[in-house]
């Protein structure tokens, strides 16, 4: 045990030292440039800042919906145990979903694109998948996400109601 470690204590120091050491030994070192020479070295060689094109993360919303302000996420296969009911003056709805996406991606999705069709998130529980609670004015949609398994992917369901009284 005592050689092992004397072992990498040793040749933990020989890396150390390896980080001093010019290699290859032929070329001679470069001193670097004076301060007030560095700053217009790194000016000119530095690009134009330009704002870089970043692809947002995460599931991405779908264009179609059953509602147009609940987003759901493409690539979803809708369930049979669907049912929706919408007049003039009620929507009442469970919408349920299939999907490859993980519990963390969906619940991630609706986290980021509720809030960005003015529902406002109230609660959020996460225990063998996920329950996000959100309102918007008289109405409330409740998101359940469940883990089917490896070869199943995930089962949600999106819950749109009238508020609770007394919120």
């Amino acid at each position: 045990m005592r050689r092992a470690f004397a072992i990498v204590i040793i040749l933990g120091l020989t890396l150390c030292a390896c980080e001093t050491v010019q290699w290859p030994p032929w070329q001679p070192k470069v001193p670097p440039p004076p301060p007030e020479l560095a700053e217009d070295l790194e000016q000119e060689a530095a690009p134009p800042a330009e704002p870089a094109a970043v692809p947002e993360e995460g599931l991405q919303l779908a264009s179609d919906q059953r509602f147009p302000d609940v987003p759901l996420p493409v690539d979803i296969k809708e369930s049979e145990k669907t049912y929706v009911y919408q007049s003039s003056a009620l929507r009442i709805g469970r919408m349920v979903y299939s999907s490859r996406a993980t519990v963390n991606q969906l619940a991630q999705f609706y986290i980021r694109e509720c809030p960005a069709a003015d529902w406002e998130l109230k609660t959020l529980v996460q225990a063998e998948g996920a329950e996000l609670k959100f309102t918007k004015g008289a109405e409330q949609l409740i998101v359940r996400i469940r883990d089917l398994g490896v070869t199943r992917g995930r089962e949600f369901e999106l819950h749109l109601t009238p508020a609770e009284s007394g919120q």
